[in-house]
């Protein structure tokens, strides 16, 4: 299934504590990726990633965008700009502040292997013979 981030905005907010969350996370897949040239001159690339998981019927989506820095070098374009359908509370039920909640989401974004995942998905799309 390919999904794209701006699917993210329709989701269902799931509410999770920071603990509940950590024990989902390492089911998360790989859903989809979008690729286009930055520019044009240097070939350099950007896009989105998207990576989900439905635990116990909860689907859990994340997305974000990254872009290429040098060539085969890819990087999270903006770590603050991480959507994710999943509203983090503490043990207590408070809300995270939003700069506690993208410091785990970011967390989690770099220990998912998105980079091979793109780099997958960037070899099948140059496989793929001209129609």
């Amino acid at each position: 299934m390919q999904m794209t981030a701006w699917q993210l905005m329709v989701c269902e907010t799931v509410v999770k504590t920071v603990n509940e969350f950590e024990m989902v996370t390492h089911e998360l897949r790989h859903v989809g990726s979008s690729v286009r040239v930055h520019d044009a001159s240097s070939g350099l690339r950007s896009g989105q990633e998207v990576w989900a998981t439905s635990r116990g019927g909860e689907p859990i989506q994340i997305a974000w965008e990254w872009t290429e820095i040098q060539s085969d070098i890819v990087a999270l374009f903006d770590p603050m700009n991480i959507l994710c359908n999943v509203a983090l509370i503490d043990g207590q039920g408070q809300t995270l502040a939003r700069s506690r909640r993208m410091l785990h989401l970011n967390n989690l974004v770099h220990r998912l292997d998105w980079q091979g995942a793109l780099e997958m998905h960037s070899a099948r799309r140059d496989a793929r013979p001209d129609t």
